[in-house]
């Protein structure tokens, strides 16, 4: 099946035109490319948790790449199935209309731009190796091209962050039948309400650790 079917591409008209795409999305079919977008988006959390872990110390770089790829796109289908949930959920608070599949099409095209962030994640690897997948990584004191590489691949990856959050917020509206603020709105509540649960277990997690 082209992506061009539904008479325009959503991989590049997602980028200025998020609002207008989703709808053509959705009308067409809102599951489209859900496993390729699930995939974009379980990459970089695979990444980013092998980071955290500091899998680099007892795991070749190759190996962590190979693995990542094999889970990510049930990893990625996993937090957005769990996330349009919440959307919907949270959404209906205030006045949403929108269903699943459709604020569900919101959340995975939102992950376009995770193509250049993944692209940015290879550049990192291919040149610091394992060190990229350190705890300390983000910490470490780069100097030349080192550091070079590392400010231009963190820029460019919070840039693409900041704009899937716009084609997300703008998608949300669509789907939702929103204005621009109150799709904000909807993706600021449940993270909140993440944020406030994450808290609660830290706490009660250290009370009986105590």
């Amino acid at each position: 099946m082209s992506d061009n079917t539904m008479g325009i591409n959503p991989w590049t008209r997602i980028w200025t035109n998020p609002r207008e795409t989703i709808r053509k999305i959705v009308d067409f079919n809102p599951k489209f490319r859900f496993i390729v977008l699930s995939f974009l988006h379980g990459l970089p959390i695979l990444f980013y948790m092998a980071q955290d872990l500091s899998l680099g110390d007892t795991y070749s770089s190759a190996g962590i790449i190979l693995v990542s790829v094999i889970l990510a796109t049930l990893i990625g289908m996993l937090s957005i199935t769990i996330g349009s949930a919440l959307f919907l959920w949270t959404g209906k608070w205030i006045g949403g209309q929108g269903t699943y599949y459709p604020i569900r099409a919101a959340s995975s095209w939102s992950n376009v731009p995770n193509i250049v962030v993944i692209l940015g994640w290879l550049a990192l690897i291919f040149y610091f190796k394992n060190q990229v997948f350190l705890a300390g990584f983000q910490k470490a004191e780069f100097t030349g091209n080192a550091l070079a590489l590392y400010a231009v691949v963190i820029l460019v990856q919070l840039a693409m962050s900041i704009w899937s959050l716009v084609i997300l917020v703008k998608g949300l509206a669509e789907v939702q039948g929103f204005s621009a603020w109150k799709g904000l709105l909807n993706v600021l509540i449940p993270f909140v309400m993440l944020m406030i649960l994450a808290w609660i277990l830290g706490q009660v997690a250290t009370f009986f650790l105590q």
